[in-house]
């Protein structure tokens, strides 16, 4: 099964952020509530939390990229990938 991780809304009004830095790569584990990603607008920073714990199946932004409010940026598996 694979669950979305989407850009969360974490200000009225905001609509999109820029995603500054991944802190994880494909086939990690991860854990509920775990930082995934840095981003920013331009006012403030912000980190992306995994709302589930699983496995790193697909990032789906790159650095630097700018992304929705909504956008799904990754996807977590809950079984690890073949060969891991």
């Amino acid at each position: 099964m694979q669950l979305e991780v989407t850009v969360p809304k974490f200000a009225e009004g905001a609509r999109a952020i820029t995603l500054k830095h991944w802190l994880c790569k494909k086939g990690d584990k991860i854990e509920a509530g775990a930082h995934i990603a840095e981003a920013s607008t331009d006012k403030i920073a912000i980190t992306i939390d995994a709302a589930s714990a699983g496995y790193v199946a697909e990032l789906r932004a790159e650095e630097g990229e700018r992304v929705k409010v909504g956008q799904v940026i990754a996807l977590l598996s809950t079984e690890p990938a073949q060969g891991d």
